[in-house]
């Protein structure tokens, strides 16, 4: 039933590609593991299990699952000490670490960087598509920022040098394999997570996988070194697995110019896309010029310093020790110049010639970025206001002024912060919004309807418009009412009444938009720090519940957060109420989303 898993064997198209691209690791089977989370319904679409198999891991399925993926890497600390290990235990493959651009490094080459805890498990071919898998937490490479620092072998388990230790705690993988299945549900670009191994330690391995697990930093690599004919096979391998996997359509007759010139604009589509996902639905995404930490896809990857915000938190920033992160709004600004070095990485393989990053300032490509940008902003402004994608396409046709106009109106709002100023976090430091938007859109409809009979004149007071949107934590002073609130206010709501009257049918579209917004703009949903706590509880209670209902309880709670109309299954109190463990859990993560639905 699960011969697929036998093509998880460590080798990998990549190795052909770019062959001085990894490290070569052997592999023992760890024994101490547990089958924590699995991602079944991603397994049936890598034809790993059969489209029938109940949502159960077996004790045959469990069995396969850790001989695939239980793994801890024999590195060049083990081998210099020369640790016994039974031969039985020792994977007959080899797994490649891969290296890869990292800003972390000194020398911002990539001579020396890479998977610094993770292998490539291998590739899964499911039909026309090939998935990359990979494992996370699996030892200490030598590709790691602490590893150079240390300047010998490190063993697995020594954080002494900072990031080196190579492993990952079971509450990190559980939030990045719940934290990315919402992302991807909701229309998200991401990695998703197949499988969480635990231990007794409480440390973790997690499994990742995409049609496409390659980042921007594995192809930058070659271009910052200068090296011409790597840089061509490593943008080849990439456009290659694209155009093979469905993703890209690339005519199979044409100069190699038109050939990239195609390719770059599917890169910049996704790239323009990705940035204003981002920016739209408050997701902080660290993205820098390595292209680290990011997929070459335009995909989110890394949820290590993934957050979603409850409202435009501009001005937070991830402390990772050395250095503060980007903010929310510079992701555009970060995004375009990955976009540039694409560009640039493209006339290198064309020409031989490296160019300077400069050169580049004002290629074509980035103004389709910018266009790209616009039009998924724009489109997303529209969703949350509560438009379908039929009356979105609709008022996009009638002219894009008055969605610009609204735009604005809103924004105006989303900027203002608390008089209090910055403030530090656990992880960083951010300046609170003084209102939650998203409360406003799901409120207003309903206002117009219940208390105006749907009138397209009807307009919510200025001192009641600011209080709905008002986070709890706002002081009096922050929302006091200024004469150019009350004309945001005003303004705001006449271009929405407008939005609505183009849209349709006046009343059948706001009781649409009511219905909708409710959902899209649901208040109970996730935030970073709200996964940290839900998670927080699934590892204090994991051990109490029954194998079958942990996994229950957390594809319900992702279940629960896909925020789509029509296919919204919102938690009912009866489910919260049950005398069981698995009721308990759910009740707890609920409660973690209340008490953290208006923070980062």
């Amino acid at each position: 039933m699960y011969e697929a898993f036998e093509q998880l064997d460590g080798s990998h198209p990549w190795r052909a590609a770019c062959p001085d691209g990894f490290v070569d690791y052997r592999a023992r089977v760890r024994t101490d593991g547990r089958v924590v989370y699995f991602n079944f319904d991603l397994a049936r679409e890598m034809k790993l299990v059969p489209a029938n198999h109940a949502n159960r891991v077996t004790p045959e399925l469990e069995k396969t699952l850790l001989d695939a993926f239980s793994l801890q890497i024999i590195n060049e600390y083990d081998q210099a000490k020369g640790e016994a290990t039974p031969e039985k235990l020792i994977k007959p493959g080899v797994y490649m670490a891969t290296r890869y651009l990292q800003a972390q490094h000194k020398d911002k080459r990539g001579l020396h960087s890479g998977d610094g805890r993770a292998i490539w498990i291998g590739a899964v071919k499911a039909g026309r598509v090939t998935y990359d898998v990979s494992a996370r937490g699996t030892g200490a490479t030598c590709l790691s920022p602490g590893a150079q620092l240390a300047g010998e072998p490190v063993r697995t388990g020594d954080n002494t040098w900072g990031y080196c230790c190579g492993t990952a705690d079971v509450d990190e993988m559980i939030s990045t394999a719940i934290n990315s299945e919402i992302f991807h549900r909701n229309g998200f670009p991401t990695e998703r997570t197949l499988a969480v191994i635990g231990f007794d330690d409480g440390r973790a391995i997690g499994v990742r996988a995409a049609p496409n697990l390659l980042r921007p930093a594995h192809i930058f690599r070659y271009l910052k070194q200068g090296r011409h004919a790597e840089t061509k096979a490593a943008l080849e391998y990439f456009i290659k697995r694209q155009v093979d996997n469905g993703e890209w359509s690339l005519p199979a007759k044409c100069s190699e110019r038109e050939r990239y010139r195609r390719a770059l604009t599917y890169i910049v589509r996704s790239y323009g896309r990705l940035a204003a996902i981002c920016e739209e639905e408050y997701i902080f995404n660290w993205l820098a010029w390595d292209g680290d930490n990011m997929l070459a896809t335009g995909a989110i990857l890394d949820y290590g310093s993934i957050r979603q915000f409850a409202s435009k938190h501009s001005k937070y920033r991830y402390d990772d020790i050395d250095r503060f992160s980007s903010s929310l709004p510079e992701q555009k600004f970060w995004a375009r110049e990955l976009v540039k070095a694409f560009a640039q990485t493209i006339d290198f393989a064309m020409t031989g010639r490296k160019r300077r990053l400069r050169h580049f300032k004002n290629d074509p490509s980035l103004r389709q970025f910018d266009a790209w940008f616009e039009l998924e902003r724009e489109w997303r402004t529209l969703w949350h206001l509560g438009f379908s994608p039929q009356q979105i396409d609709r008022l996009r046709r009638r002219g894009r002024g008055e969605i610009a106009d609204t735009r604005r109106a809103l924004g105006f709002f989303e900027d203002l912060k608390i008089a209090r100023g910055m403030e530090k976090l656990s992880d960083g430091v951010t300046h609170k919004p003084v209102f939650l938007i998203r409360n406003l859109l799901r409120e207003l409809p309903a206002y117009y309807i219940d208390e105006c009979d749907s009138s397209p004149d009807a307009l919510m007071d200025p001192q009641r418009f600011c209080q709905t949107m008002a986070a709890s934590y706002a002081s009096r002073r922050d929302v006091r009412l200024t004469s150019s609130r009350i004309a945001h206010a005003t303004n705001f709501q006449k271009c929405y009444h407008r939005l609505i009257a183009a849209a349709g049918d006046y009343d059948e579209v706001l009781a649409g938009v009511r219905e909708r917004s409710a959902v899209i703009n649901f208040e109970h949903r996730i935030t970073g720090n709200a996964i940290i706590e839900a998670v927080e509880k699934i590892v204090a209670m994991k051990d109490k519940l029954r194998r079958g209902d942990l996994q229950a309880a957390m594809d319900r709670f992702v279940e629960s957060q896909v925020l789509l109309p029509g296919q919204w299954k919102p938690m009912a109190e009866d489910e919260l109420r049950e005398a069981t463990a698995r009721s308990q859990l759910l009740a707890a993560m609920c409660g973690a989303l209340e008490e953290c639905k208006e923070t980062v």
